[in-house]
């Protein structure tokens, strides 16, 4: 009697362990209901964007959700899984029709039918907005082998924009086409080497989106790659007159002011420098002044002088150095 009795307890104890180890959610394996209704949503849909919604299965268990796509002709594959009924999907070519269809997947991994398929084709609906923030340095350093207009902008921001073109003239009222076109590019900078030292080019840009809508042109700007000021006097280690020379240099075109530095070695150890404005006259010229620092007697002294084509610290030119002894 009693060893029937330790059997029937062996077998509710073991049935009971059983029951206590198994996990309900590891013999799910029914897969949820499928997505329907996908479709786009027109308010949120944009230039060369696609906002897909559609309705969640019954299933409470649903976690993700696993967007396919196809392009045109080519078979469906998986773009992204998302949580959420919804899914954005930007930088689409206009010209290409795409079919859409989701699946949904439950936390034991179960994957449900396809959703019905949805086939679109992105609008363009609006121009992107001109480059902005346009600026313009122009350079001729002789000593880098440096002659060029430089262009900065800040980036565009649309989702279908495409590529910046490049426009220049050199007068200031200009159509940009194609006969005043120089490049195409997506960077934010340009660099123009194609310029002659002494001539004025003016400069506007326009913005394309992946559908070829341009937007309006920017503002005009423009700028000058200097001529190369050449230093007169004092030169070639002549000694001046007295602890305060005056300089004399040539006046280039379209230079709006000028800064001379005088050094103690020809390379380093700037001692001086004044800035002034440019004249009308063809020869600049500043005398060393009486107060403050002073040039030493009977000492080789160095100097040279920059040139601004803008109200700027942006050195456009500068002459070579060139030195002078004082009595």
């Amino acid at each position: 009697m009693i060893k029937r009795y330790l059997l029937i307890l062996l077998a509710i104890s073991l049935g009971l362990f059983m029951w206590s180890c198994s996990d309900p959610e590891e013999d799910d394996v029914t897969a949820p209901g499928a997505p329907s209704n996908i479709n786009y949503d027109p308010n949120q849909s944009g230039d060369g964007q696609i906002y897909l919604v559609w309705d969640a299965p019954s299933d409470n268990d649903v976690t993700l959700y696993r967007v396919y796509r196809a392009d045109g002709s080519s078979a469906f594959s998986e773009i992204i899984a998302v949580t959420e009924t919804f899914y954005l999907d930007s930088n689409l070519d206009y010209t290409i029709e795409y079919s859409y269809k989701v699946t949904a997947e439950d936390e034991s991994g179960n994957v449900s039918p396809f959703s019905n398929v949805s086939t679109l084709q992105p609008l363009n609906l609006y121009s992107p907005a001109p480059p902005s923030g346009l600026m313009i340095k122009a350079h001729n350093i002789p000593s880098a082998f440096t002659l060029n207009v430089e262009l900065t902008w800040i980036a565009n921001t649309e989702g279908d924009f495409s590529h910046y073109k490049v426009f220049r003239s050199e007068v200031g009222l200009f159509i940009p086409d194609a006969t005043t076109e120089i490049d195409s590019l997506s960077d934010i900078y340009y660099y123009d080497q194609n310029v002659i030292a002494g001539t004025t080019y003016y400069y506007k840009l326009i913005a394309y989106d992946l559908g070829g809508k341009g937007s309006d042109p920017t503002n005009v700007v423009s700028d000058t790659p200097l001529e190369e000021p050449i230093l007169i006097s004092p030169i070639e280690s002549v000694v001046v007159s007295s602890l305060n020379p005056t300089f004399y240099w040539t006046n280039v075109d379209k230079a709006v002011k000028y800064r001379i530095i005088i050094r103690e070695e020809q390379l380093t150890d700037d001692y001086w420098e004044s800035t002034i404005p440019a004249t009308d006259a063809s020869e600049m010229s500043i005398t060393y002044p009486t107060s403050g620092w002073v040039l030493d007697s009977n000492r080789q002294y160095f100097w040279f002088v920059s040139a601004y084509s803008q109200d700027t610290d942006e050195v456009n030119t500068y002459t070579a150095v060139n030195a002078f002894r004082t009595p």
